[in-house]
């Protein structure tokens, strides 16, 4: 594509800033309006704008989709007022993967045409299903999972369809919570079309659209002549696992990529990936969907690149057949499918590590949910629910960042909110020392988080990477595993892994939550011995793993180190040590190797002339 010769770049500036100026004042308001924890407190949202043809031009996200309205409800019998409701992830395309996810879309109608949409998403606290929260590890059915909710229109020229209603929140533990929330995402609906209203009567209708137009034009541009020629033409493949599903035991799932590389476009082709699970590690989308969102990954390689739906006339997907993980066949159940889908981010970074060097940051920790729920000590049920994310990767350059949640503008349940709101309190959270992955520069570390809860009750924990490190780059070593523990330290202690529900938990029991670290870029010999001395002084490493990790001497006492016992350290390392390899998968995945249980990729890699692992 080309823009058109009379587009203004200042009046695109404008109408860009105007459309991500409306995306951010509706995600606002639900951050101010809405009912759940998760959506006021840790902002677990997306808002975007869509052009007529429902492709998104505000900057991507894991926004949801219009396709199933499009196709569902004629454009041209569309009025203002009318709002839209789904959240069936097997009609989403893709937008919508699992049911707490309620999305609300209103068209946008100027001067009698509908001239664009707006979409509001978040996850809400319970939508039924088996366990409270509908987020249910242990689930096999998508009918375990709670109210299935097809594209409906809500509201007709402003009047509510109070019946359709009824029935949504009628199958909610939490009715209010949920009502209060979708109401929210409706209010900052209305928002961004008043906000898209006011360019038309500024600026014109066409001129609108036709800006619009090139929005989607700059971004393929964009990739066509930034990124494309940062990546050599050929192929590469990168395969990385979940753990488990939730059902099966310790039966780890393969999700495997395949990079095509010409000086057109880019393939990333998605056969080889296991069948689709028992449990509910599954991810309904469509070939457009997975690749927009993995265009995302692409900023890492060109800093400020805008992504829009404009990449995908440069990016396309292949997605495995049918009865897959990533194309599943319905009922297979998909409450946890943000395994699947956060772990897409690392087989495309793993890939891309291979055909450009290394030069892209190692592994990064992706989600950790948890949930306790019970009756308070009034007989009143609760739900405490908390996202955390984890230590981010190294970079070819820096160390990786500390605590970072893949729900951007996320944050943590604030103790005061937790303790007021619940019969539970926060005795810790600290950075879980040591779970950065070595590297010359270090990954960066996990949560940990201790909370005492005043009452009996059920755990529930969908975590990742509790087995399955984030992997090192470069000859960087893996990060450090989470996971939960309940009475630690002590002689009831028990350790829970990943993807489990209703837990059971007594009062006075102490809950440890442990996030994972991102992997460690480059050899950790080669780090200064300087940092690894101020990480001890700081308490993010501990002095055996400066010893053992980076030959580093760490003198507690002043936040030094022993400059010729550290040289011998790292000389007799040197010496000792097999070859680096490119990729450092952790201790699970290498004896899962070891024993054929699961096999990787043995191309070449393009770092140093060692091989990916095996």
């Amino acid at each position: 594509m080309s823009m058109r010769p009379e587009t203004d770049p200042i009046l695109l500036d404008i109408i860009e800033g105007t459309i991500e100026s409306a995306v951010s004042e509706m995600e606002l308001a639900v951050e101010r309006t809405a009912r759940s924890v998760v959506l006021r407190e840790q902002h677990d949202y997306r808002a975007a704008i869509n052009d007529r043809a429902g492709r998104s031009v505000s900057r991507v996200s894991f926004a949801a989709t219009i396709d199933c309205i499009l196709e569902k409800y004629p454009i041209d019998q569309m009025e203002d007022g009318d709002v839209f409701l789904y959240n069936d992830p097997y009609l989403s395309h893709g937008g919508v993967g699992h049911l707490p996810d309620m999305c609300v879309i209103r068209p946008v109608v100027h001067q009698g045409d509908v001239i664009a949409f707006v979409q509001m998403f978040g996850h809400c606290e319970d939508v039924g299903g088996l366990t409270m929260g509908s987020m249910i590890p242990t689930a096999t059915s998508i009918f375990q999972e709670g109210v299935m909710v097809p594209p409906i229109r809500l509201y007709r020229r402003g009047e509510i369809n109070e019946e359709a209603y009824e029935i949504i929140l009628r199958n909610s533990r939490m009715p209010e919570s949920l009502r209060g929330d979708i109401d929210a995402e409706i209010a900052a609906t209305r928002i961004g079309r008043n906000r898209l209203v006011e360019l038309c009567q500024r600026y014109g209708k066409g001129v609108v659209l036709d800006l619009m137009e090139a929005l989607l034009e700059r971004c393929t541009r964009a990739i066509k002549g930034g990124v494309l020629p940062l990546i050599p033409n050929g192929e590469g493949e990168f395969e990385d696992f979940i753990e488990f599903d939730g059902v099966i035991p310790d039966k780890p799932y393969k999700i495997k990529v395949m990079l095509r590389k010409t000086e057109e476009e880019i393939v990333f082709d998605f056969n080889g990936t296991s069948e689709q699970a028992a449990g509910a590690i599954n991810w309904p989308a469509t070939d457009k969907y997975y690749a927009r969102i993995l265009s995302a990954i692409f900023k890492g390689l060109l800093p400020g690149l805008v992504i829009n739906e404009g990449a995908v006339d440069v990016v396309r997907v292949v997605a495995p057949p049918a009865g897959t993980l990533l194309n599943p066949i319905f009922p297979a159940p998909t409450s946890n499918r943000t395994r699947a889908m956060l772990r897409l981010s690392s087989v495309i970074s793993g890939v891309l590590a291979k055909v450009v060097r290394g030069m892209v940051p190692a592994d990064s920790n992706l989600i950790t949910t948890y949930g306790v729920h019970g009756r308070d000590t009034s007989g009143r049920p609760f739900f405490f629910r908390e996202i955390l994310g984890g230590g981010s990767g190294a970079r070819p350059y820096a160390d990786g960042n500390d605590a970072v949640d893949v729900v951007p503008e996320s944050k943590n349940v604030p103790a005061e909110f937790a303790e007021t709101m619940f019969p539970v309190l926060i005795k810790r959270l600290a950075l879980y020392r040591d779970s950065g992955g070595p590297g010359k520069y270090r990954g960066g570390l996990g949560y940990e988080k201790d909370f005492v809860v005043y009452a009996d009750g059920k755990l529930t924990l969908n975590a990742d990477r509790t087995r399955f490190a984030c992997w090192g780059l470069e000859g960087g070593k893996a990060g450090k595993c989470g996971g939960a523990i309940i009475s630690p330290g002590t002689a009831e202690e028990r350790i829970v892994f990943g993807n489990v529900d209703n837990v059971p938990i007594r009062k006075g029991d102490v809950i440890r939550i442990r996030t994972s670290g991102g992997g460690g870029w480059g050899d950790p010999l080669d780090r200064d011995p300087y940092l690894v001395a101020s990480d001890v002084l700081r308490g993010l490493v501990s002095p055996e793993s400066a010893r053992n990790d980076y030959g580093v001497a760490a003198d507690l006492s002043d936040g030094g180190f022993d400059e010729t016992e550290t040289e011998r350290l790292r000389t007799e390392f040197r010496r000792r040590r097999p070859p680096l390899r490119l990729f450092d998968r952790g201790e699970h995945a290498e004896m899962l190797i070891t024993k054929g249980i699961i096999s990787v990729s043995n191309n070449p890699a393009l770092s140093g002339g060692q091989d990916d692992c095996r």
